[in-house]
């Protein structure tokens, strides 16, 4: 099922074509927080190039000066078909709307993986979208909020 997602990252918005994927249940390790995973390049308009060109020195610790996204930044492990021991990039999104046939939510705990090559062949998805996310938003306010 596709969707379009509005994703909003220090005051900056890009929208968007989603998939919502049954075997996403990928989160953040520490607060268990809901990672949607986003190919890199459309990111380019919100997300900084020097955080966007550097995804694997930030991983492995260098020195970046990350300026406003310092706090933002997370490191997000998985495991997946063909990558074992897999890591990604993950910024914390100010917030994120997914349309959904009549209902948009609004969800304003999430963290956006950033992921460095291409998630369908076709170019129909540029985000994977876990359906655990939709049903812990339809259950917990916290999360989202109906608009």
């Amino acid at each position: 099922m596709h969707c379009n997602i509005k994703v909003n990252i220090n005051s900056k918005y890009t929208y968007i074509n989603a998939i919502i994927d049954t075997g996403n249940f990928l989160r953040e390790p520490i607060t268990k927080t809901p990672v949607i995973v986003v190919e890199k390049d459309v990111l380019i308009n919100i997300v900084p190039d020097y955080i966007l060109n550097n995804l694997n020195e930030i991983i492995d610790g260098k020195d970046f000066d990350l300026e406003d996204y310092s706090s933002k930044i997370r490191i997000i492990p998985f495991t997946s078909l063909g990558k074992e021991n897999g890591i990604l990039l993950g910024l914390k999104a100010d917030n994120v709307e997914i349309d959904l046939e009549e209902n948009t939510m609004n969800i304003t705990d999430v963290i956006i993986g950033i992921y460095n090559g291409h998630l369908s062949k076709n170019g129909k998805y540029k985000a994977l979208i876990g359906l655990d996310l939709l049903e812990t938003s339809d259950i917990d306010n916290k999360l989202a909020v109906k608009i």
